[in-house]
Formats: structure tokens, C-alpha cells, sequence
């Protein structure tokens, strides 16, 4: 199973916003062994969080046969840590992981 963990950067394995949740979301929390992954609109767009089960998460966006997935959220990158630094730049900008 795929390693979730908080300031994830995940997109929709289609692309586009699906009916109930954003279309690229950041982790907020996940304890492992939980069933649902807290996570928060990228764009900023939404202010609320939401909770989407953990088995919508994947590595990649294909399967390990090598077809595209249809369904759930795939990794496409990690914020960087907050440190004293950074925080007085501004906004965060993903760290690309392909």
C-alpha cells in the first residue's frame, strides 16, 4: 500500500475536480491504520476540510499492469518543511516528484 503521509500533494487520476471533492488536494492528517485521509483544496478555493478514504490514494496514475487509473488520487508531489526561512516567503510551491 501506498505511504500517505501529511503535506502530500495529490491530483484526480482523470484530471478535474471530482463531484465531491477538489481536483488536487495537500494532507493535512493521517494516522495510520485510519480509514480516511484528512486533506485541504490546493487552490484554496474551498476552506473546508475534507475526509476521503485512504484507499483513493496511490503512488502513481497507473496500475501495476500499466493501464490509467480511473478512480482516486495520485501523488504529484511534497510541500517542503516549514522552517523560519521559508515561512517568511510566502506561500509554499510544490516540490515536483516526477
Amino acid at each position: 500500500m501506498h505511504h500517505v503521509e501529511a503535506r502530500q500533494i495529490y491530483t484526480t487520476c482523470q484530471g478535474g475536480p471530482t463531484s465531491h471533492y477538489p481536483e488536487t488536494v495537500i494532507v493535512r492528517s493521517y494516522e495510520a491504520g485510519a480509514r480516511t485521509v484528512e486533506v485541504a483544496d490546493e487552490s484554496g478555493r474551498d476552506p473546508r476540510a475534507f475526509d476521503i478514504p485512504i484507499s483513493y490514494f496511490h503512488a502513481t496514475n497507473t496500475t501495476t499492469a500499466g493501464r490509467c487509473r480511473i478512480t482516486g488520487y495520485y501523488q504529484t508531489g511534497t510541500l517542503p518543511p516549514v522552517t523560519a526561512r521559508t515561512s517568511a516567503r510566502g506561500p509554499h510551491q510544490p516540490t515536483d516528484l516526477r
